[in-house]
């Protein structure tokens, strides 16, 4: 069976699902929102692709003159026209094709990376972008740099658990790094990229995104064998610990302008 992110792993109906993605949110979303700071004006129509709770989507509508939040499932979109009237829910699947028109701004984040036919769904982003349009990515990478020793429980578990993602729903965590390649080779101009790696501890954002996500996966890791019981244990509780500080997996944000 070909399992699927947001279905029987990390799907909206699980009970943590929503904090796992409030913990992301807040995690993430100060180094998106001021990159797209530089690009959002009033009057232009904006994309948001895989919009997990709708936080980029609502700062949008605060500058922009129409947003549209896609996700394949909504659920937890649906209170958002109560806080932003304007943007416009909608769901979709981004792996067919969708008649929606081209947008000023189209904005995806830590979506490609969890989807098997990655490329191809890049190429149909690009061709959403109006000319004169930005597309700015954001994914996941694995932890380019990590303070832990080699050994360590926490680290073990933190490199491993990016297996069970690639073997359970095909996630690529070094994609991010293709977009210096493809963004140009797609006809785009103006290309940038960066680098961040939020801190872990105990009480920080990617913390608690850690510690739920990690708790979601437990059964999956420990089945596949990539770490035991009793160092998956450990590594959890040493994430408890106050005085615990590591760094998080990498986001690669990169962002281009379609030539008019």
């Amino acid at each position: 069976m070909t399992e699927l992110y947001g279905e029987t792993v990390f799907g909206a109906d699980h009970d943590l699902e929503a904090m796992r993605l409030d913990a992301l949110s807040r995690m993430f979303d100060p180094v998106m929102r001021a990159r797209l700071v530089q690009f959002a004006r009033p009057g232009m129509r904006c994309l948001d692709v895989g919009a997990g709770l709708g936080r980029i989507s609502g700062w949008l509508a605060e500058v922009c003159s129409e947003v549209i939040a896609v996700d394949r499932d909504t659920r937890l979109l649906a209170d958002l026209h109560k806080v932003f009237p304007t943007v416009r829910v909608a769901e979709a699947d981004i792996t067919e094709d969708l008649a929606i028109g081209t947008f000023d701004i189209v904005h995806s984040r830590l979506v490609l990376m969890h989807l098997r036919d990655r490329t191809e769904v890049f190429h149909r982003l690009a061709d959403l972008v109006a000319p004169g349009g930005w597309l700015v990515l954001g994914e996941a990478v694995e932890a380019p740099v990590l303070i832990s020793p080699q050994a360590s429980p926490f680290r073990q578990l933190m490199e491993k658990h990016w297996l069970t993602l690639e073997s359970s729903i095909g996630t690529d965590g070094q994609w991010g790094y293709r977009y210096p390649d493809l963004l140009p080779e797609a006809g785009f101009v103006d290309i940038g990229v960066e680098m961040y790696q939020a801190p872990i501890t105990s009480t920080s954002a990617a913390g608690q995104f850690f510690q739920l996500g990690f708790h979601h996966l437990r059964d999956r890791i420990l089945a596949d064998g990539h770490v035991d019981r009793e160092t998956f244990d450990e590594a959890m509780k040493a994430m408890r610990e106050p005085g615990f500080s590591d760094l998080s997996m990498g986001l690669v944000t990169a962002w281009a302008r379609k030539p008019t």
